[in-house]
């Protein structure tokens, strides 16, 4: 299930003009999402260049979140909003709006920072760059005003409508008797990349954005999968 990131959004309303794709709310989320992804990324991938990389990364996202976690969670909740009030009882076409949404928010930023960092001779310098630019504020979600007022605005809104949403949540998922969870097409694309086609992805635990998955594979192993918001890792 691949679609466009301006296609996706269209089904939950987030959509503007043909001349504008994206409303100022549907750029606000993908701004934040992304942006908050890339980091995430970044993270996983600078861990294991060095000591001093690794260091760099966990004080990157730690203070990076700390000045911009609120507004990423005001993103998620405008986007969980508007999917479970258009799809409504359709529980099933609201998950997978929100699996390949945020599938595609992951694909793009993991390809990002693999085309980097495969195209440069000196990953400590890399990640140390780019990590010092989160630490110090570079990347935070001011530097864009107009999608930073519209969080601001989501954020309001979570805060008046976050009940609602969660109570449309729990009156779906009691009608249907499913859950689903958005990191599917995350763990699937992961299973197979260890090795794993054609696993039988299961919801283990759906928390979000903490999420745990079993991934079953055809020769009868198993990949144990924790997730958070989007960004999963395989454990032992």
């Amino acid at each position: 299930m691949r679609l466009t990131f301006a296609t996706l959004l269209a089904c939950v309303g987030l959509v503007g003009c043909s001349s504008n794709p994206l409303s100022p709310t549907g750029e606000a989320v993908y701004y934040a999402l992304q942006t908050d992804t890339s980091l995430r990324s970044w993270v996983d991938a600078c861990e294991g260049v060095s000591g001093e990389a690794k260091q760099q990364a966990l004080m990157a996202q730690r203070n990076w979140w700390k000045r911009n976690g609120a507004f990423v969670e005001s993103a998620d909740f405008g986007l969980a909003y508007d999917l479970v009030t258009v799809t409504d009882d359709r529980a099933e076409t609201g998950a997978r709006l929100a699996m390949a949404l945020t599938w595609q928010v992951v694909e793009t930023a993991e390809q990002e920072v693999n085309e980097l960092m495969q195209s440069t001779s000196d990953r400590d310098e890399l990640c140390q760059r780019i990590l010092s630019q989160y630490n110090e504020g570079e990347r935070d979600l001011r530097g864009n005003e107009a999608l930073y007022n519209n969080l601001v605005k989501l954020q309001r809104r979570a805060q008046s409508q976050g009940k609602d949403l969660k109570m449309k949540q729990a009156s779906i998922e009691k009608r249907t008797g499913k859950q689903f969870g958005r990191s599917f097409y995350v763990v699937e694309k992961m299973a197979k990349r260890e090795g794993c086609p054609g696993a039988k992805v299961q919801l283990l635990k759906n928390d979000w954005p903490h999420e745990v998955y079993d991934a079953r594979c055809p020769d009868g192993s198993y990949l144990l999968a924790r997730c958070e918001w989007g960004n999963c890792l395989i454990t032992d």
